[in-house]
C-alpha cells in the first residue's frame, strides 16, 4: 500500500513537472503564422512540373532545383533589348543558414559586364529569407529580370546565396576630458568605418560561372538594325507635316504702257 502511494505520488509530480514546463517550451519553439502571400510560396517537397530541372549545390547548405521563365524564349530566338522576363527559382533547404544570406540575381553580357537584379519579395526581403528556411522545404523566389540594352550579345542568368558587407565594429574609445568639439569631428572623418567583404556560398555541383554563382539561363539578344542615315537626312528635311510649304511669288506678266 505504501509502495502505490508512493508511485502515485511520483507520476503526479511529473505530470506537475511537465505541465509547468510545457509552456516555456512552447513558447520558444512557436513561430509567427505565415502571410497568405508567404505560404504560397513554400512547398513541403519539390514539384515535378518546374519546367527546366537543375540541380545546383550551394556549399551543402541550399540547393536550386531548377527555374521557369516566362516568356519562355523559343531555341534560335533572340529577345528584344529592354524587355522584361519573369523569372521563378526553386529553392530547397539543406542546412541552416545563418542571418544575413540573401539570394541574388545577376545578368552578365559577353563581356563580363554584370548587372544586379533588386528584389523585393518575401525570399530576397521579407518572411522566407534564408535565415528562417526550414530543411526539406522548397521555397519559391519570384522576381523581374530586365534584358540588358545590348545589340547582339549573349547574356546569361546568375543566382546564387551571399551575405551583405558588414561594418565591423568600431573599439569603443576612452572619455577625453576638454577635448575640443572641432579636433573631435575632424578625428571622426579621419575614420574610415571599412567593412567585411561580401561572402559567397560556393558552388559544389552544377552548371556555374567563373565567379561565383550558377548559371540557370543563357540567351541571345536581338540586334536592332540602325536607321539609314540618308533617309533620316531626307525626312529632317522635309517641312512638319501640317505646315504648308512656302514657294517663291510667281512673276507678273509685263503691262503694256499707259
Amino acid at each position: 500500500m505504501r509502495m502505490r502511494a508512493l508511485a502515485v505520488g511520483l507520476v503526479a509530480l511529473c505530470v506537475a513537472a511537465g505541465c509547468a514546463q510545457a509552456p516555456t517550451k512552447e513558447g520558444e519553439t512557436e513561430k509567427p503564422e505565415l502571410s497568405p502571400q508567404a505560404k504560397s510560396l513554400v512547398l513541403d517537397e519539390a514539384p515535378t512540373d518546374i519546367a527546366h530541372p537543375l540541380y545546383i549545390d550551394f556549399n551543402g547548405r541550399a540547393e536550386l532545383l531548377g527555374y521557369s521563365i516566362d516568356p519562355e524564349p523559343a531555341v534560335g530566338t533572340k529577345l528584344a533589348p529592354n524587355s522584361q522576363l519573369s523569372l521563378k527559382l526553386y529553392w530547397r533547404a539543406t542546412g541552416k543558414l545563418d542571418a544575413g544570406y540573401v539570394p541574388f540575381t545577376e545578368v552578365v553580357s559577353a563581356n563580363g559586364k554584370r548587372t544586379s537584379i533588386e528584389s523585393s519579395g518575401p525570399v530576397r526581403k521579407g518572411e522566407l529569407v534564408p535565415s528562417n528556411w526550414e530543411a526539406g522545404k522548397v521555397y519559391i523566389d519570384e522576381l523581374s529580370v530586365p534584358v540588358p540594352d545590348a545589340d547582339g550579345t549573349r547574356v546569361s542568368i546568375v543566382v546564387g546565396l551571399k551575405t551583405e558587407p558588414v561594418a565591423p565594429e568600431e573599439p569603443a574609445s576612452p572619455p577625453e576630458a576638454n577635448v575640443d568639439s572641432k579636433k573631435a569631428d575632424k578625428k571622426a572623418d579621419q575614420v574610415s568605418p571599412g567593412s567585411f567583404g561580401t561572402v559567397y556560398l560556393s558552388v559544389l555541383s552544377g552548371p556555374a560561372d567563373s565567379k561565383h554563382g550558377g548559371v540557370v539561363a543563357s540567351f541571345e539578344t536581338l540586334r536592332v538594325p540602325k536607321e539609314d542615315k540618308k533617309g533620316l537626312a531626307g525626312a529632317l528635311k522635309r517641312p512638319p507635316a501640317g505646315r504648308p510649304v512656302s514657294a517663291k511669288p510667281l512673276a507678273r506678266p509685263p503691262q503694256p504702257a499707259p
